[in-house]
């Protein structure tokens, strides 16, 4: 199973793929992180424990037989009327069979105790969910980090491409008398800090693919993020109209089957007060010799009908009762605890996603006035206008606003797949 997904994400990621490294897109690296998080095995751990313990709740819906067989020999020594000892010896052969089938124990409690098994079950399945979205949004963060640091790193070369074409031609008017000593080191001062920024994206570049390739388990690899494929945020008007239900959300899913599983454990435990009824029917037979001519001769039958009722135990059912009251209320309070925090974040997810999509559009809306602030600083310095310094400024503040624009774009995109993960939705992989 692991070798044939694995394999499916390579063919998909070689669509995209360059001659030397594979170039995955979103989805592509989330089935990764499916494939090698131990996290992921964890939680089916704990699942098939879970189904494990229902088929062990289920058990009292079956009968009991017990198959018992022995062979025995005995010796003993017994004084005669002679003075003297008798000896003889014995051997016993037994075979006996037993079926019980439990009719009601403790007034119904195990059929509350497997009601409660099946909400554990339920709660583990939603925290395997969890624990996959959870999973999806670290491989969103980091994805959308090296998206971020390559879009910053293609940011700080146009910036250096243009201080460079700017000293060159501060250098040329130089050469020639045009240009001032002092601009000349200004040129220079502004290529040298472009070409550390460069340095500084390559570093971050590098560290985010680091902490990419760490959450897939792929350390190692040379497999790159295809920005080809990066999405777009969504409108203000859609983030508006995201449905904000919380029934969704796996965690309080989980947590809300929890405490129906002590609720019924609760009862359960309560319900120690009544008998136990079982029925019973067995059969046995015995001999001094191991010969079955006259087999059904010596063997036996019986029926029973038990009734067992503990009047009394030292007050341990009262502990238990106590004991699984207290786990209650402390399961409803966590869970009323988990409600609140779930509804607050949702709305806060909702908020912060709407917050930065106005950032990303208002980030557009800078890059294009520093883009015209750079066209006219450009024309004023070839008429005479403004100083190089102000030139260098103008250049410098596109540089800013390229930046800006996107690490807002990510910062929407992460924004909305949180809120995705808190309503318990699969957060968008791809167009």
């Amino acid at each position: 199973m692991r070798t044939t997904a694995f394999v499916m994400v390579l063919v998909f990621g070689a669509l995209h793929a360059g001659a030397d490294s594979l170039s995955l897109d979103l989805s592509a690296w989330v089935a990764l992180a499916m494939e090698n998080s131990p996290q992921m095995d964890i939680s089916s751990a704990d699942l098939l424990s879970s189904r494990a313990s229902l088929r062990s709740a289920r058990s009292f819906l079956w009968p009991s037989l017990i198959l018992n067989s022995s062979a025995r020999r005995t010796w003993s020594s017994a004084p005669d009327m002679s003075g003297g000892y008798t000896d003889t010896d014995n051997t016993t052969w037994s075979i006996s069979a037993g079926l019980s089938q439990e009719l009601l124990a403790s007034g119904g409690g195990s059929w509350l105790r497997l009601s409660g098994s099946r909400r554990s079950l339920q709660a583990a399945e939603f925290d395997r969910d969890q624990a996959g979205l959870e999973l999806t949004m670290d491989v969103i963060v980091a994805y959308y980090g090296v998206v971020e640091s390559m879009g910053l790193l293609s940011s700080a070369r146009r910036s250096l491409e243009r201080s460079a074409e700017q000293l060159n031609r501060t250098g040329s008017l130089y050469g020639i008398g045009g240009a001032t000593s002092l601009e000349m080191i200004q040129a220079e001062v502004q290529q040298s800090t472009d070409s550390l920024t460069v340095l500084q994206r390559e570093l971050a570049v590098s560290d985010s693919y680091t902490e990419l390739r760490r959450v897939t388990g792929v350390t190692g690899s040379d497999f790159l993020v295809d920005r080809n494929a990066v999405l777009q945020p969504v409108t203000v008007s859609t983030a508006m109209a995201y449905d904000l239900d919380i029934s969704g959300n796996r965690s309080l899913a989980a947590s809300e089957q929890r405490l129906a599983a002590a609720e019924y454990t609760y009862r359960a435990t309560g319900r120690s007060y009544w008998p136990t009824l079982t029925a019973g029917s067995g059969w046995s037979w015995s001999s001094d010799e191991l010969e079955f001519d006259d087999f059904s001769d010596r063997d036996s039958w019986n029926v029973s009908l038990s009734l067992q009722w503990t009047l009394f135990d030292g007050f341990d059912r009262e502990a238990m009762i106590q004991s699984a009251r207290a786990s209650m209320l402390r399961q409803q309070a966590t869970h009323e605890s988990l409600q609140n925090s779930v509804v607050s974040s949702i709305v806060t997810a909702r908020d912060n996603l709407v917050n930065s999509i106005r950032s990303w559009e208002l980030s557009l809306q800078v890059l294009n006035q520093a883009n015209e602030q750079l066209r006219l600083s450009m024309m004023s310095y070839d008429l005479g206008s403004i100083s190089l310094l102000d030139l260098l400024d103008a250049q410098s503040s596109v540089a800013s606003a390229e930046a800006s624009v996107e690490s807002s774009r990510v910062s929407c995109l992460i924004a909305e797949a949180r809120l995705m993960v808190l309503l318990g939705r699969t957060p968008r992989l791809g167009e």
